[in-house]
């Protein structure tokens, strides 16, 4: 799953230009959080009952990754950008 979103996240800053991608993910889904940590997404905070499935609101984690920072995490990737 790391190599999948490193290819989306690759293919969104070099051919669509973005300038930042963001994620939210329910606090318990701990896989889909560190997969997000060690693909260099921020932690910014919590958004309270932001998500609404199966008739319940629900709190989502905030993460996000600028250009400039995943420039950084990946070197290579800046000489193709």
């Amino acid at each position: 799953m790391t190599e999948a979103l490193e290819a989306v996240v690759g293919w969104g800053f070099e051919h669509m230009a973005l300038n930042r991608i963001e994620a939210q993910v329910h606090p318990r889904n701990l896989a889909s959080l560190r997969l997000l940590e060690r693909a260099g997404f921020v932690r910014e905070g919590l958004s309270r009952q932001a998500g609404y499935w199966l008739g319940t609101h629900h709190d989502l984690v905030q993460y996000g990754l600028l250009r400039a920072d995943w420039l950084s995490l990946a070197p290579l990737a800046a000489g193709s950008a």
